[in-house]
Order: structure tokens, then C-alpha cells, then sequence
């Protein structure tokens, strides 16, 4: 379990980078999100069969990164969201002006 653990502690560093970078790679953060659930899926079979994993400490960090990068992912997911409407409204303005030319 302890490789497992590192693992995902390696694929939140690298989510964590990628998701701090001005010019997000979506396709690269697609492939760390579907490995780290790989990962956890794993995780979490082992938990329901090892109670005293799944009340460890290590277990209760693993499910407070999962609960921070989540948060994280919102944040940035909303943050696009509006520069998307900024730009919307901001092409529709611009359609606007060119009716009058």
C-alpha cells in the first residue's frame, strides 16, 4: 500500500503543478485525474477490507488531498467559466458593432 500511496501523492504534485500554470494543459490534467481514480479505486477496495487502514492517518490525508485538489479543480473551473462569459459577451459586442459597418 505504501507504493500506492506514494503514487498518488506523486500524481497530486503533478496536478497540483499543472493545474497552478497560467496556460492549463487539459488534456495532460484529463490523464492525472483518470490515473489518480485508478489509483483510488484500488485504494478504497483495500480500505473496505482493512479498517485499520481506512482509519489510518495516511488513509485521512489521502482523502484530504482528494478533498483540497477537488476544490481546486472547481475554483479553476469557475475562474474559466468567467473569462468564457467575458468573452461571449464581449463577441456578441463586437457582432453588434459590425452591423453598423
Amino acid at each position: 500500500m505504501d507504493d500506492e500511496l506514494q503514487v498518488l501523492r506523486d500524481l497530486d504534485h503533478q496536478l497540483k503543478q499543472s493545474l497552478s500554470v497560467q496556460d492549463i494543459n487539459t488534456e495532460e490534467i484529463v490523464d492525472l485525474v483518470d490515473k489518480r481514480e485508478r489509483l483510488l479505486q484500488g485504494l478504497l477496495l483495500y480500505a473496505a477490507d482493512n479498517p485499520e487502514f481506512a482509519h489510518s492517518e495516511v488513509w485521512r490525508k489521502a482523502i484530504l488531498q482528494t478533498q483540497q485538489l477537488v476544490e481546486q479543480m472547481q475554483s479553476q473551473t469557475t475562474a474559466i467559466g468567467r473569462l468564457l462569459h467575458k468573452y461571449r459577451y464581449g463577441n456578441k459586442s463586437v457582432q453588434q458593432y459590425k452591423k453598423f459597418l
